[in-house]
């Protein structure tokens, strides 16, 4: 009958005769393979086998789906391994051909968006679907073979020419949705991993609830199907816009755009930048996002009108970096802002050296290229904590909040990330004397936000020891920075004079430099300073007192001071958690004896910590101290006195003083919060188990329980003053050994 075994061929008939003999019409759908035969001599037997047998896995499930609209029974056969036959029976000898080709085609759909990562990966290019619908009445029960036959035949025939879209019934609800601008935007939050503060929001579409144009996937196909792309971009940036609310200082909103959109002749910056000032924003504030899914046939162009949109003052991002066409040198020739790493690379990744090895060298990369990694798709505290590990500068994710409208706050997971996820920021607080920046200020050069440029320019040549100007308005209020280097390579570009020297300050200068108070401590200042865009690295710090112009604090300046930080830091704290270290801590104690107060001092480590340290690696098991470091630090700002004192001895010990009254209170606090957030700090399959499996000091493979916080309280009341310090060190590990 088929080409194919006797066997399958007996199946195959025995499949039909089923519907036959149960209905009086028979739909069938036909799908198969684009240039099959081509990619199975080009990637070989392997790849297209592999690609045939997920193919089958996925229709089987689209198949399931399906049987819940048709009331009868569906089946499919494969007459060649390229090609599928999906046949359903009609109660009604009336055929709904309509219904069928919708069917078939949302079947298409589907099915290449279940492949698409495959076909990606493999030869960059989305995979593609030859699809035809019909029906067909055997005359005579004996001729159902001769009919089906033919009827493949015809399908055969017609899937090679490509459908009318414009048949479809789903064109007519497609056509309704872009006329009544049905489009839904829900914004996520992009997280900045240095200051733990929301950089920017990524505008994401989904069709009416309960259509089957709710998923953005089936939306945006159907309109490149339907040659409808360009308009449904436009209604979905223009609702983006619209719809997002106001945005804090600083903060983008990212645009997911079709490469082929930037070259649209209705797609002008004017336009976009009308819609934009009557919202309050500017160009400054939106990224667009060029999806590596869809390929770019003209580079040169593409290229040129991506510098066009540059230089109007919109940013760039490569979305889902690694699935599609580029390769790190496309990437470097496009030169983006911002580079986002597919969901499939960020996917367990702290369980994966492949792709942790990845990302770093991905990170370095974008490093020495200007641009910033954001990871997508994050689900677990473990996939970021490793991901912040790496070095990663953004990331966003269902773990750090899920999209919503109106923009959503903050989930509870990243709101515990601020707080307890041994954040750089945090870091730096608890390490530091918090010196406010405004000690550091020296006296400001400013002008006028309708100063000419030529004006600013003839200022600084008389003055080569101006290094920056801040642009201010009649009250003195910053509104944006012009440093020296900037200005000059500005001008001495071609053309350069000709084109600014007339115009005003604020059309050249950053309106998004760093403002911070004068009460801003100066680590936080260096956090925001070193978390900007590369080409910003030494730009002046502006500093302000009510928000009026103060000074401004170099970044030269800046360092210097944290260096001599860290020299203080090196001669009497710990460096990993900065807290006070050995010799501060008998300094402290010595001090309360000799005043001859009662104090207590709670004496803490970490049990099992050795098997932690062992099986998950010293940068783990450091951040494990760092954790009980800021829950120590935390529980005596909670429970304890103003005076209490925070000590690390070293490794996994700590020592906090306070007062009798308040120690097992403090105690309590720390046990309970460290046993809170440590499951947190293991994989998945550890948390649901509670133990591990490892080598225990005597080298023997066993069970161990989840790290835990050990706390000896000793009470130190001899008034006296007798009591020393290596007596009181001597009882606190004595008691600890006794807990």
């Amino acid at each position: 009958m088929f080409q194919d075994n006797h066997k399958k061929a007996e199946n195959i008939s025995f499949k039909i005769q089923q519907i036959i003999s149960q209905y009086p019409l028979i739909s069938v759908a036909y799908l198969r393979l684009h240039d099959a035969e081509l990619l199975e001599e080009l990637y070989g037997k392997n790849f297209i086998n592999s690609l045939m047998d997920e193919l089958n896995i996925i229709l089987k499930k689209e198949i399931k789906k399906l049987q819940n609209n048709i009331e009868s029974h569906i089946d499919y056969i494969t007459p060649t391994k390229y090609e599928f036959v999906i046949f359903w029976g009609n109660i009604s000898p009336i055929h709904n051909h309509t219904w069928d080709l919708d069917t078939t085609f949302s079947l298409k759909i589907n099915l290449e968006n279940n492949l698409k990562h495959k076909f990606l990966q493999t030869i960059g290019q989305k995979p593609r679907l030859k699809i035809a619908c019909t029906s067909f009445l055997p005359i005579k029960e004996n001729e159902w073979e001769k009919s089906f036959l033919q009827c493949l035949s015809r399908l055969r025939n017609q899937a090679k020419v490509k459908i009318k879209v414009k048949q479809l019934k789903l064109a007519n609800e497609f056509h309704s949705i872009l006329q009544k601008k049905q489009v839904n935007i829900i914004y996520q939050p992009i997280i900045n991993f240095g200051s733990t503060d929301i950089f920017g929001w990524e505008a994401l579409t989904r069709g009416p609830e309960g259509s089957f144009f709710h998923s953005p996937i089936a939306l945006f196909d159907f309109a490149e199907e339907a040659g409808e792309l360009f308009t449904l971009e436009k209604i979905c940036r223009e609702n983006s816009i619209c719809k997002l609310g106001p945005l804090k200082n600083g903060q983008k909103l990212f645009l997911n755009i079709h490469p082929r959109t930037l070259a649209d002749p209705e797609f002008t910056p004017g336009r976009t930048q009308k819609i934009l000032q009557k919202h309050g924003l500017a160009p400054e504030n939106i990224v667009f996002e060029i999806t590596e899914k869809h390929s770019i046939k003209d580079f040169s162009l593409f290229y040129k009108t991506l510098n066009h949109y540059r230089n109007q003052g919109f940013q760039i991002a490569v979305d889902d970096a690694g699935a599609g066409y580029s390769g790190l040198w496309t990437i470097a020739e496009l030169r983006p802002d911002y580079i986002k790493i597919d969901r499939e690379l960020v996917h367990n990744i702290d369980r994966n050296p492949i792709k942790r090895a990845l990302m770093e060298t991905l990170v370095t990369f974008a490093d020495k290229v200007g641009s910033k990694i954001i990871a997508e798709g994050i689900e677990t505290r473990t996939e970021l904590n490793a991901l912040i590990d790496m070095g990663v500068h953004f990331g966003q994710g269902y773990y750090l909040a899920r999209p919503k409208y109106p923009k959503p706050d903050t989930t509870a997971n990243f709101t515990l990330f601020k707080v307890a996820n041994g954040s750089k920021i945090n870091k730096i607080k608890q390490a530091t004397c918090l010196l406010p920046i405004g000690n550091l200020v020296d006296q400001a050069n400013s002008v006028h936000k309708d100063t000419k440029i030529k004006v600013v320019h003839q200022t600084l040549d008389k003055d080569p020891s101006i290094a920056s100007i801040v642009v201010c308005d009649n009250d003195k209020t910053p509104l944006g920075l012009i440093m020296a280097y900037h200005l000059t390579k500005k001008l001495a570009s071609q053309f350069g004079v000709a084109l600014y020297y007339k115009k005003t300050v604020s059309v050249i200068m950053d309106k998004e430099p760093v403002i911070v108070d004068e009460a801003t401590p100066v680590e936080i200042v260096a956090q925001k300073a070193t978390s900007r865009e590369r080409f910003k690295a030494y730009d002046d710090i502006v500093v302000t007192k009510e928000n009026k112009l103060l000074g401004v604090v170099s970044v030269q300046k800046l360092i210097d001071y944290m260096a001599q930080v860290q020299i203080e830091m090196a001669r009497g704290s710990n460096p990993l958690t900065g807290l006070p270290g050995n010799r501060s801590i008998e300094q402290e104690m010595e001090r309360r004896l000799a005043i001859g107060l009662p104090f207590s001092i709670i004496y803490a480590d970490l049990d099992n910590f050795k098997v932690y340290n062992d099986t998950y690696g010293f940068k783990k098991g450091d951040e494990i101290i760092t954790l009980l470091g800021h829950i120590m630090s935390w529980a005596v700002k909670r429970h304890g006195n103003s005076e209490d004192f925070l000590g690390h001895v070293g490794g996994d010990d700590f020592v906090l003083i306070t007062t009798p009254d308040k120690a097992e209170r403090i105690s309590i606090a720390i046990v309970r919060c460290f046993k809170r957030l440590i499951k947190s700090r293991y994989s998945e399959q550890d948390q649901k188990r509670g133990r591990i499996k490892a080598r225990g000091r005597d080298g023997k493979s066993a069970w161990f329980r989840l790290v835990s916080v050990s706390l000896a309280i000793v009470d130190c009341q001899n008034k006296s003053g007798k009591c020393s310090l290596q007596q009181i060190c001597e009882r606190a590990a004595e008691v600890k050994k006794k807990g």
